[in-house]
């Protein structure tokens, strides 16, 4: 096959860059077809052909939005409306190790936090960079498409705040509803599915390391088991959101199936502004937006269901009059409920410069992976290294605190790359996307810019930190304020020490050393003044190059009302107002132990069914 693509694609293209090849390979082999592989099939609707009102409005077309879309038109007389502010997904954006790749495109929001003194210190005006899908598919188009869940604990632990409904029992069958697992042994356990929308799978490639960092694991006394079944702790070749070797966004999962329903009606490329809600009855009334310069009102029946995320969900509260009473009158905007919005936010992060050099060909280096024959491998057969998701080829939930196995509930994931965390594919440049300052790359890692290594991103799964997110003016077009704060709590920065020492010593493993692993092991500059591989030197490390996983949440936390820091209720639905629900990862009280993809789809799955028990009814 790969012969006759060589033969077939004009040869001018061995001349063009790799990324031009990959694309012009694609198209060649799919033209009319490409959209089938790329994109949701959704049509845009014209800003003048948007009905006056709608049952249901949803703003954002996510993660969360598009299983919302599909799920509310399964009732044939529920006409729907879905807002997103981003286009359609691409047709690169679908090759799994180009994952990082749209980041700070026209696909991504391109988020800043403002700067601190305690984290990314690293990077170009201290301040971190935040990737939030811009996009129908929202983040699900941008991740590194890792199927975690969370840990059963997690669950619990909402359900003893109150939020009845939100156990590991009551939420493990709407994971299980979307998901069309394709490893039939998982699939018929009690914990998986096979036969819903979301595709879930292994890459169908791999290198020799992904091996290699498995019997590492075992080495350390973890098992090598389902990190989403009856035990979280351990290691795993990662399973994705990934279908016949390319990403399988929400868009592609959950909208395209529901395309043709006449109930559904998609708008792309446009901002919702404001939600209309009556300042005496609070009856939530309709929604502002703006498409191609015109403003549209739209009204709603029954609900708007904000699924814009953790950023922009708690932003348009605001814009709209809900949020912290105090905030808004700075503002100049009329309060409707004073709840706090913009709090409690959340999220994982992790050190981002722990490389290892090994004596091996066995990476995903350049020469390996920017070739004609990648290219043909995955635009004909979707096989061969460009399926690797993110080149994460190793997932470890691992218990830090002195090699504790018995406990069950971890406190660091390691992402376990088969190549550099700095670099990316076809002259992207990951550590760009990181926001690192181009002097600290250069003295730290351009040296080993095309050399054999594989990499570890320790990542705090349980914050004690929190942020805030906060208006900067009442205008809806100019993004909001980010305070991460990140590691203000000492636990944070300490638990992140011993998850470095644990890689550390897994690098020291048979299965590991026979790469002759070694640690990349140049001190940052303002490092190097503090004694070698002291806690000293690990925290500096850590509070310099400091790396958002992108898993934010929490900003529009669910809680009984009792909880005066809940901003909705168990059913999502926001507090002193009627009619307005928040779906997203704002809701969560506290950040799922996992990459937050899967559990944003179990709220969205969940969140349809009491919709429906509520209108039904």
């Amino acid at each position: 096959m790969l012969e006759i693509a060589a033969i077939i694609v004009p040869k001018v293209t061995r001349k063009m860059s790799f990324l031009a090849i990959l694309y012009a390979t694609i198209l060649y082999f799919y033209q009319d077809d490409v959209a089938d592989e790329t994109a949701s099939g959704i049509i845009d609707l014209p800003g003048d052909s948007i009905l006056s009102k709608y049952d249901f409005v949803i703003v954002g077309g996510g993660s969360a939005g598009a299983v919302l879309a599909n799920r509310l038109t399964e009732v044939g007389h529920w006409s729907v409306l879905l807002i997103e502010a981003g286009g359609h997904e691409t047709v690169l954006s679908g090759v799994p190790l180009l994952a990082s790749h749209h980041q700070l495109s026209e696909i991504d929001w391109k988020y800043k936090t403002e700067s601190q003194d305690t984290a990314c210190l690293a990077m170009n005006e201290e301040r971190c960079r935040w990737s939030r899908g811009k996009v129908l598919g929202g983040s699900s188009v941008l991740n590194n498409m890792l199927y975690a869940r969370g840990n059963p604990i997690d669950f619990e632990n909402w359900l003893e705040q109150n939020n009845s409904g939100w156990g590991y029992n009551d939420v493990l069958r709407y994971f299980k509803k979307s998901e069309d697992n394709k490893d039939l042994s998982l699939a018929r356990t009690p914990y998986h599915s096979a036969g819903g929308y979301l595709t879930v799978s292994e890459a169908p490639a791999s290198t020799p390391l992904a091996e290699a960092f498995m019997a590492a694991g075992q080495e350390m006394g973890y098992d090598v088991h389902d990190i989403n079944g009856q035990r979280q702790m351990g290691f795993m070749v990662p399973q994705g959101t990934i279908r016949n070797g390319s990403r399988c966004s929400t868009a592609m999962a959950f909208l395209r199936p529901a395309r043709l329903r006449r109930n559904l009606h998609v708008t792309l490329n446009t901002l919702v502004t404001r939600i209309d809600i009556n300042p005496v009855t609070k009856i939530t009334t309709g929604v502002e937006l703006i498409k191609n310069n015109t403003r549209y009102y739209v009204r709603v029946e029954k609900e708007v269901l904000l699924s814009a995320g953790p950023i922009n969900s708690p932003q348009l509260l605001m814009l709209s009059g809900i949020g912290p009473e105090s905030h808004l009158a700075e503002m100049g905007i009329h309060i409707i409920s004073g709840l706090d919005v913009g709090k409690n936010l959340q999220d994982h992060i992790g050190f981002g410069g722990l490389t290892f050099l090994t004596n091996r060909e066995v990476s995903l280096t350049h020469n390996r992976t920017e070739n004609v024959d990648t290219a043909f491998s995955y635009a004909v057969e979707r096989k061969g290294l460009l399926t690797i998701m993110g080149g994460v080829e190793g997932m470890a939930f691992i218990n830090s605190k002195h090699g504790n196995l018995t406990k069950e509930q971890p406190d660091i994931v390691l992402n376990l790359v088969s190549g550099s965390t700095m670099t990316g594919l076809g002259g992207f440049k990951t550590w760009k996307a990181h926001g690192l300052k181009e002097n600290f790359y250069d003295s730290m890692y351009k040296s080993i810019l095309h050399k054999d290594v594989w990499s570890a991103i320790p990542i705090l799964l349980k914050p004690k930190s929190r942020g805030e997110i906060l208006l900067k003016s009442n205008d809806p077009f100019e993004y909001p304020k980010i305070l991460p704060n990140y590691l203000t709590a000492k636990e944070d920065v300490d638990t992140l020490v011993r998850g470095i020492k644990f890689v550390l010593d897994m690098a020291k493993t048979d299965s590991l050393r026979e790469f002759d692993s070694r640690l990349h092991d140049v001190p940052f500059p303002v490092c190097s003044a503090v004694p070698r591989h002291s806690d000293d030197f690990w925290e500096c490390m850590v509070r310099h190059y400091t790396v958002s996983l992108n898993n934010q949440a929490g900003t529009a936390k669910m809680g009984p009302k009792c909880d005066k820091t809940a901003v909705v209720n168990p059913q999502l639905e926001v507090y002193g107002v009627s009619r307005l629900r928040v779906v997203d990862a704002s809701v969560m009280p506290t950040l799922v132990s996992a990459n937050s993809n899967a559990a944003v789809i179990m709220i969205a799955e969940k969140a349809a069914d009491m919709i429906k028990a509520k209108w039904r009814n």
